[in-house]
C-alpha cells in the first residue's frame, strides 16, 4: 500500500543528530556553513551572500532547520551510521554537490568507515563546475569519485538540456522542459545501469532530484537498484498520481517505506510541522545486509 500524503511522521532526529559533532570554523567571508563544517560558496544560491559571517570569525553553526531539507539530513545521517568499512554514495541531478560532500564530512566522524567513494551527475554545466569547486573546497579530490557532467536518460547517447540563464536561481531545469523554441544544449545521457557500473560496491544512500525525470528512468530500474543500493530518497514533481505510482513499483518490489510525502503537503516532526514543496519518497532495501 502507498502511504497517504496525510501521514504523520515521527522522526528521531534528535537520536541520529547526537551521534555527530557540530564543527567548528573560520569563516572565509563568502561561504555558508552547515553543523559539520562544510562551508559552501554563497555565490551558488541568490541571497546567500547576505548570510555570510565575516572573514576570520570562528563559528559553530547549528543543526539544520525544520524546512523540507531536514528529511534529506535524516536519511543521509541514518545511512551513514549505518555503513561499514566503506561509505558509498551516489547523487542524481546533483547541482553542486551538496548532499555528497555533506555524506563525505559525515563519514569523517565514524571511525568504522576507512573509505568513501561518491558519485553525482549534473547536466548543467555551470553547476558541474560548482560542484568540482565544492568538493576541492571542502578536501575532497574529484578526480578520486565518479563526477559525470550529463543527464540520467531511459537510454544512453546525447539528449537536449535546457540553457540555464541563471545558474544561482535556476536549479529546476530538466530534459522534459525543451519543447520548440527553448533555447538547449546538447550533454551525455546515462542510464541509471551506467552509472552504478562504475561504483566499486553497493551504494549506502542515493539521492535523486531530477525534476521529473524520476518517472522515466527509476521503474525500469527497480531490479538492478535492488541489488546495487540499500536505501534510495527521490524528490518527485509534476502529479501526485505519478508519485504514487512510483512509491507503488517499490512496494511491488519488495522495498520498505521510509518517508512518503506528496507535494506541497505538510508533515509533522518534533520540531514542528514542515512544509514541503517537491515530494519525497524514501525507501530502505530489504536485502540491504546480503548487498
Amino acid at each position: 500500500m502507498v502511504a497517504s500524503h496525510d501521514k504523520r511522521w515521527k522522526l528521531a532526529h534528535a537520536r541520529i543528530f547526537s551521534d555527530f559533532t557540530p564543527v567548528s570554523v573560520r569563516a572565509d567571508g563568502a561561504s555558508i556553513y552547515d553543523f559539520l563544517g562544510v562551508g559552501t560558496a554563497a555565490k551558488f544560491r541568490k541571497g546567500w551572500d547576505a548570510h555570510c559571517v565575516a572573514a576570520g570569525r570562528e563559528v559553530t553553526p547549528r543543526l539544520p532547520p525544520p524546512n523540507e531539507h531536514y528529511f534529506d539530513w535524516v536519511l543521509l545521517l541514518e545511512s551513514v551510521v549505518r555503513a561499514k568499512g566503506a561509505f558509498r554514495m551516489g547523487e542524481l541531478g546533483a547541482g553542486w554537490g551538496a548532499w555528497i560532500v555533506r555524506g563525505a564530512a559525515a563519514a569523517r566522524q565514524r571511525p568504522s568507515i576507512g573509505k568513501v567513494e561518491l558519485f553525482a551527475v549534473e547536466a548543467d554545466k555551470t553547476h558541474y563546475e560548482w560542484m568540482l569547486h565544492h568538493m576541492e573546497a571542502n578536501g575532497l579530490d574529484p578526480a578520486e569519485h565518479h563526477l559525470l557532467h550529463g543527464a540520467v536518460a531511459a537510454s544512453s547517447g546525447t539528449v537536449k538540456f535546457p540553457v540555464v540563464a541563471d545558474p544561482a536561481e535556476n536549479y529546476g531545469a530538466s530534459t522534459r522542459a525543451v519543447t520548440a523554441g527553448t533555447p538547449f544544449v546538447v550533454v551525455e545521457a546515462y542510464t541509471i545501469a551506467d552509472i552504478l557500473d562504475r561504483c566499486s560496491g553497493p551504494l549506502d544512500f542515493l539521492h535523486i532530484d531530477m525534476q521529473g525525470a524520476e518517472y522515466e528512468t527509476i521503474p525500469k530500474s527497480i531490479d538492478l537498484l535492488s541489488g546495487k543500493v540499500k536505501r534510495i530518497m527521490i524528490g518527485t514533481h509534476i502529479s501526485d498520481e505519478l508519485h504514487n505510482a512510483l512509491a507503488e513499483s517499490f512496494a511491488q518490489a519488495g522495498w520498505t517505506e521510509r518517508m512518503n510525502f506528496q507535494r506541497a503537503s505538510t508533515a509533522d516532526s518534533e520540531l514542528g510541522p514542515i512544509k514541503l514543496g517537491d515530494g519525497l519518497i524514501a525507501v530502505d532495501n530489504p536485502r540491504a545486509e546480503d548487498l
